[in-house]
């Protein structure tokens, strides 16, 4: 991706992320906000709406870089454990349902008369990875259910540790519906800024080292390919080989 195109993905998410925040937070939170307005007080006002928009930018921020670590764990866990990845996502996945249900909020919650009141955190999480990653699912061209199920579930969970472990209902609102919002327009938006990105650089004839080290792997991956077809062409021949041999052997003790 280039600068210009990074530079955009960024402060949309960004926009996103102060937008939300801004807008939920002005419905949950009208009695140490909202109300100055309609009372007048737009100096108190003005200056909640803006910790409101530095905290939802803040929010978009972690966001954005819990996003780029997953774009680095992924890889990096098909490399270590290849094809047993995705069953250790899968892990992952209900070891974070299992302690947003269960550990953190019973540490968080327990001896208050609050408890339940955090059981919905988990379930909208659950609810709205499951939702967001069938939905970049169908709209790949590959599989990728598990993965997107693993970011939109078990890194939204990481993200939100330090926002959820209190007993303030107005950081929970603040904070959930931000990071779900945020993560899945990450998580469905960065293949169309890649798209757009490489579409502007081949029609300003550009060539950088990422695209000459993306055609040298393309270049060694069709020589595997060409590579194996031809080692299971001669095993298949082996085989016949072989096959017709024994059936020989077998003809001529016969007639013996």
């Amino acid at each position: 991706m280039t600068s210009k195109y990074l530079v955009k993905f960024y402060f949309v998410t960004l926009l996103i992320g102060a937008v939300i925040t801004t807008l939920i937070s002005l419905v949950t939170e009208y009695d140490a906000v909202t109300t100055f307005l309609f009372q007048g007080e737009f100096g108190d006002f003005f200056v909640g709406l803006l910790f409101l928009i530095g905290y939802g930018l803040l929010i978009a921020t972690v966001s954005q870089v819990v996003f780029y670590i997953y774009l680095f764990i992924n890889p990096l866990g098909l490399g270590i454990f290849r094809r047993l990845w995705p069953y250790v996502q899968l892990l992952l996945i209900l070891y974070a349902i299992f302690d947003l249900f269960y550990l953190r909020f019973r540490q968080v919650g327990a001896g208050h008369e609050s408890t339940w009141s955090y059981v919905w955190i988990p379930i909208i999480i659950v609810i709205a990875g499951i939702f967001f990653a069938y939905y970049k699912n169908k709209i790949s061209e590959t599989n990728v259910f598990i993965p997107s199920l693993f970011f939109m579930i078990f890194m939204t969970s990481l993200t939100l540790i330090p926002f959820i472990s209190v007993e303030n209902t107005d950081w929970i609102y603040r904070s959930v519906f931000t990071v779900i919002l945020t993560n899945a327009y990450q998580l469905i938006r960065l293949p169309k800024y890649i798209e757009d990105s490489e579409r502007e650089r081949k029609e300003r004839g550009r060539t950088t080292r990422a695209d000459v080290n993306e055609q040298k792997r393309k270049e060694l991956e069709e020589e595997k390919r060409k590579r194996e077809e031809k080692d299971n062409k001669q095993i298949k021949a082996s085989k016949k080989l072989g096959y017709k041999n024994k059936t020989r052997a077998a003809k001529s003790d016969s007639k013996k």
